[in-house]
């Protein structure tokens, strides 16, 4: 009776090891495709693709300019009082519930940043295609300069030093 109870306890654990081992299943194949969350708003403008564009580029692209509105100051862009000195120009461009500072330089019409309005950084992130850590931009906050706990908006500046 032993060698019959030394065979079912091997077939016991056999059985059960290859129970356990997922050799049986089908394989799955883990994909890191990335899904937009449910919610997320899916209008925007693809701020990436704008990073090297000049202004006059970027008005064909995005649709055309629009002024400033009255009273708007950039907090990061001053001019420097003691030496009279110009800001570059700026124009504002709005584009699928996006609204976009554009400063650039007027001779060159090369863009030196973009400038996202908005005090939700998330919702900005997502609507303009931006990720942290990119390779190609760096993304900054930008306060309000009289309420400095206040987002005032997220400025894209390039890092290519070629650009």
């Amino acid at each position: 009776m032993r060698p019959i109870w030394a065979g079912v306890v091997v077939t016991v654990t056999a059985l059960g090891l290859s129970a356990c081992s997922g050799a049986h299943e089908q394989v799955r194949e883990h994909t890191t495709a990335r899904t937009r969350p449910a919610g997320r708003p899916t209008a925007g403008v693809d701020v990436p693709s704008l990073l090297n564009l000049s202004f006059d580029e970027m008005s064909q692209r995005v649709g055309p300019s629009q002024p400033l509105p009255a009273g708007f100051s950039d907090p990061t862009v001053a001019p420097m009082p003691q030496h009279n000195a110009p800001l570059d120009s700026m124009a504002l461009f709005r584009r699928s519930g996006v609204a976009l500072v554009v400063a650039y330089d007027y001779k060159t019409r090369r863009v030196n940043d973009l400038l996202l309005l908005g005090n939700n950084e998330n919702e900005l992130m997502s609507r303009a295609n931006l990720q942290l850590g990119a390779d190609r931009y760096l993304v900054l906050p930008v306060f309000r300069a009289h309420q400095p706990t206040e987002l005032m908006g997220l400025r894209v500046l390039t890092t290519a030093l070629n650009q």
